[in-house]
């Protein structure tokens, strides 16, 4: 005669929970903090741009006064290169992942690949919008103070979200970078990728009868693209669209990107 085998050996192991989004958060930074590449793109941003900001205040103290816009876009100046080493950061976080074979344990244990990804992007969008706002209000300050005389303030509209929209200006060019090395599942690919887009096409857009596109264009190197606008305390003089707007249009290509991107990480194998 055989004995009934209890209840509990009927049952079949329940899946394990899937990670909640602070516990990818959590992890994301860990990965973007212990990673060497992270260290270096951060001095490289911040030595270009407050090295570029010394450079001016250094003339600034030779030279007549200023208007407050002026002094605004001469702070941003190291941007122009600095914002090549956030390029680099914001690939590199999503291209290591395909170089080193990580990518199938991050999307094993965390098997909602939507959440890893949207982890992964704020994660590099709040280190690329603090580090922004952080170093435009040093270089601005910088310059600011050794201008001998300054023809306006701080009170001048627009000067304010002139400065801080550096940080915002290298938080969505973060998430436009990561996107586009997700789609590309390469770090080489990625960069090169970007770097044409801000440093090539903008100049052969505006040398070419369709320069008036470049007002769309997500970014570059100086107005009038799209990204800048939200950097300057009067982009329309210089042929670019209004601030807001003109942001809005960089986080339009950014949220392209990223819904690209995401369709390609459900969708195709990794």
């Amino acid at each position: 005669m055989s004995l009934p085998l209890p209840a509990h050996t009927h049952r079949s192991a329940a899946p394990p929970p899937a990670p909640r989004f602070a516990d990818l958060l959590r992890s994301e930074w860990v990965k973007l903090r212990t990673v060497r590449t992270t260290v270096w793109c951060l001095a490289a941003t911040a030595l270009t741009s407050v090295g570029a900001a010394v450079l001016v205040a250094v003339k600034a103290r030779s030279q007549g006064p200023r208007t407050i816009d002026v002094t605004v876009n001469f702070s941003h100046l190291g941007i122009m290169v600095g914002q090549l080493a956030v390029i680099v950061l914001a690939v590199t976080a999503i291209g290591s992942e395909y170089r080193t074979g990580t990518i199938c344990v991050s999307l094993t244990a965390a098997p909602r690949r939507a959440r890893w990804l949207a982890a992964k992007t704020v994660t590099v969008a709040a280190l690329g919008l603090v580090t922004g706002t952080v170093l435009s209000i040093a270089c601005f300050a910088l310059v600011y103070l050794c201008t001998p005389h300054v023809f306006g303030s701080l009170t001048t509209p627009g000067v304010v979200r002139a400065v801080v929209g550096v940080g915002l200006y290298l938080c969505a060019l973060s998430v436009l970078s990561l996107a586009v090395g997700a789609v590309l599942r390469s770090t080489v690919g990625g960069i090169v990728a970007m770097f044409a887009l801000v440093y090539v096409v903008p100049g052969v857009v505006a040398l070419s009868p369709l320069r008036e596109l470049e007002r769309f264009l997500p970014a570059g190197i100086s107005p009038p693209n799209a990204g800048w606008t939200i950097m300057q305390v009067a982009p329309e003089w210089l042929g670019g669209l209004p601030p807001w707007a003109g942001f809005a249009v960089l986080c339009a290509w950014a949220a392209a990107a990223m819904a690209g991107a995401t369709y390609l990480l459900h969708t195709r194998d990794v």
